[in-house]
């Protein structure tokens, strides 16, 4: 049944009843005590309403939820790295829209041997762009990866360039491998426990 666009059947009625008895509760004990002495009765109310508010939002209050893959969002490139969704040079008839890439524009890279920089210049060629300034993986290889062998060459790659990528490799731990032993854990022990 709906009323004044309200869905009864989704109503929390327990909510209800705390609000309805608080209500009661705070202006009968407020009566009472103002009574016997204005500032009683103002400090009770006052004392009474914080009490019910906090109760009110610690057992009705919104749930948190946890997403199912931490971290739950994965930046489309490395750290600092900028995302070109066109490199130049790379459209033909087999790819009309072209290869999208991870370029540093910034000079990042801790190896002398690491991805180099590419200059602002560089992206708006008609030549492509050198194989040293394009890193090789964006956010949908990390995604696909479901397998701990799967995420290292990701990590080995970013080991190589010099760089970091946040929720991947963080310089000398590849976090990301970690988060998929876990994930297959969590999994393998929930299939054990059944």
């Amino acid at each position: 049944m709906i009323i004044f666009g309200i869905d009864l059947a989704k109503v929390n009625w327990y909510m209800v009843a705390y609000i309805i008895a608080s209500i009661i509760g705070l202006v009968y004990g407020t009566n009472t005590l103002y009574s016997t002495g204005q500032a009683r009765g103002v400090i009770f109310a006052i004392g009474a309403l914080i009490v019910l508010v906090y109760f009110g939002f610690r057992w009705f209050g919104s749930k948190i939820v946890v997403p199912a893959n931490w971290p739950p969002i994965i930046n489309m490139c490395p750290d600092y790295l900028t995302y070109v969704p066109t490199l130049p040079g790379t459209m033909s008839q087999s790819t009309p829209r072209g290869t999208a890439g991870c370029v540093d524009l910034l000079g990042v890279s801790t190896n002398s041997a690491g991805i180099q920089k590419a200059e602002p210049s560089d992206l708006v060629s008609t030549t492509a762009i050198g194989s040293g300034k394009i890193f090789g993986y964006t956010s949908a290889d990390v995604k696909k990866a479901k397998v701990a062998s799967d995420l290292q060459p990701i990590c080995d790659a970013c080991r190589s360039s010099g760089i970091t990528w946040e929720g991947i490799y963080y310089g000398d731990v590849c976090v990301g491998i970690s988060t998929i032993e876990s994930k297959a854990a969590r999994a393998e022990q929930c299939l054990v426990s059944i």
